[in-house]
């Protein structure tokens, strides 16, 4: 075997060794990433055009955690008018899986809560349907925070739609939305929209922005494996001058 060789195979089995750590698998995992007992409260309510005047009348919209198991997530509703009244569906459960994107079993879309951790172009559960458009930095409630953006723009002979989403990196978790839609109706086209956002929350003080310690940890592999793959050529030329 000649120099060349002996120099070539031992950083060929080192670059083996150490890729799956500095190029991990692209695989999606869906994972949930809220707890029992965190919650998102929804106000700011602006509605528009036929079926969502009344929205203007919401006081308050809150999802809260009451079971998690797997992939599952168990959310109470409950909400107000502003004259006090409870909201309809006020004090009912519902049961989200974020690995299928079913809602009671059944498949949804845009829904409150989806997969934590997912980044721009991955899919959004249930299969087929939308991905994440976009991973950004905003600011909610005077704190930053990562959050995937759904946006969709959909365009048939009779009506017009666009809705924005953006969920919490972090946990999955909905922190607002909102949509436009025109009818193209006679003799005038017709727009119905409707917005909403969070204005409190638990969810950003028990959970970590993950941005940040994931960079850092590919940062870190990154350097060790370099730094083993310098040490192993240095080794190999020192002893090709033997």
């Amino acid at each position: 075997m000649n120099t060349r060789t002996k120099f070539i195979i031992p950083v060929f089995f080192v670059f083996v060794i150490v890729s799956p750590f500095v190029f991990p698998a692209q695989a999606v995992t869906y994972t949930s990433g809220v707890t029992v007992g965190q919650y998102v409260k929804y106000g700011n309510f602006i509605g528009s055009g036929q079926g969502f005047e009344a929205l203007n009348d919401y006081k308050y919209l809150e999802l809260q955690v009451t079971s998690v198991s797997g992939n599952d997530v168990t959310l109470l509703s409950t909400g107000e008018f502003e004259n006090g009244t409870a909201l309809p569906g006020n004090g009912t459960t519902t049961l989200w899986n974020v690995e299928t994107g079913t809602q009671d079993g059944i498949p949804a879309t845009q829904g409150p809560i989806i997969s934590a951790n997912l980044n721009q172009g991955d899919a959004i559960p249930p299969a087929n349907t939308y991905t994440i458009n976009s991973t950004e930095s905003r600011t909610y409630l005077g704190i930053n925070r990562v959050v995937n953006v759904l946006s969709v723009y959909v365009s048939t002979p009779d009506y017009n739609t666009s809705l924005s989403y953006a969920y919490d990196k972090a946990t999955g978790m909905l922190l607002e939305a909102s949509t436009q839609t025109i009818t193209q109706s006679e003799p005038t086209p017709i727009t119905s929209s409707y917005s909403y956002s969070v204005i409190e929350t638990n969810i950003f003080g028990q959970t970590p922005n993950p941005d940040n310690s994931q960079l850092v940890q590919y940062i870190i592999i990154g350097i060790i494996a370099v730094v083993v793959i310098i040490v192993a050529l240095l080794i190999l030329v020192f002893r090709s001058r033997k």
